[in-house]
């Protein structure tokens, strides 16, 4: 195994050497579907531990040899979102399991953030002003930080009332890009996976360009391209898996 503990949590390390060998029989399913996310309580701590699916063997070696796993890229992500000023759970480790030399399995642990999500609340983002345009300004906020994520579902960014104000913070960062100076395609790309509904999306992007000082029926107008572009790629490879599984 190959295990990296940020240096503030090293009395974990007992508990997170065992990791790979408990995980199974211990702690609280948060999630159970791809990947398994667990809730574990040590030392008056809430921890979150995520065991990502195992690879295909190319995808292994390709982790063992030319890039960092999921695991060590949420690790070092969310290091690096918190230098930058953007709230993320803090990191705690993360453990490479291999076998026979090749990648096999990965585990990131974290601290646990109970905030709701922003796509359970979507009444309240239809319907709270201060709150949609929070959402907005902490949109651009990350984009202009040079934080592009990778699945900007609303089910990746959480958020809390203090003081009156709305706060955010992402999850699930592992996919996501980082650039010095995020174009608009780059920006308005992003925007895309936020949501399925139509309608939300146009809001959404009119009021992000709106705020850039850019053309908002330019913006919408693209956004809806790449997303029809997306669906059409998404029925495309959900055809040949269902032809494949007939075979």
């Amino acid at each position: 195994m190959n295990i990296t503990i940020n240096p503030k949590y090293e009395s974990l390390s007992p508990f997170i050497q065992t990791l790979p060998d408990v995980f199974e029989t211990t702690g609280i399913v948060l999630h159970n579907k791809r990947n398994v996310v667990k809730r574990f309580d040590l030392e008056g701590m809430a921890l979150v531990v995520k065991r990502y699916k195992i690879p295909l063997l190319f995808q292994r070696i390709d982790y063992t040899f030319c890039r960092p796993s999921k695991a060590k890229r949420a690790y070092l992500f969310a290091l690096r979102l918190i230098e930058l000023g953007i709230q993320t759970p803090e990191p705690i480790a993360f453990i490479e399991c291999k076998k026979g030399g090749v990648f096999r399995q990965g585990y990131f642990v974290s601290t646990l953030t109970e905030h709701p999500d922003v796509k359970s609340n979507l009444n309240r983002l239809e319907n709270d002003k201060k709150f949609f345009d929070s959402l907005i300004d902490y949109f651009i906020f990350i984009h202009d930080k040079g934080f592009l994520h990778g699945d900007t579902n609303l089910t990746n960014f959480l958020f809390h009332l203090e003081d009156g104000d709305y706060h955010f913070e992402v999850i699930d960062i592992n996919r996501s890009h980082f650039k010095e100076h995020p174009s608009k395609s780059d920006c308005l790309n992003n925007l895309m996976r936020i949501t399925r509904d139509r309608n939300l999306s146009r809001r959404v992007v009119e009021a992000y360009a709106n705020r850039r000082g850019w053309n908002p029926e330019e913006a919408v107008s693209f956004v809806a391209q790449q997303i029809d572009k997306y669906e059409q790629k998404r029925k495309a490879r959900q055809f040949y898996k269902d032809h494949f599984k007939r075979k």
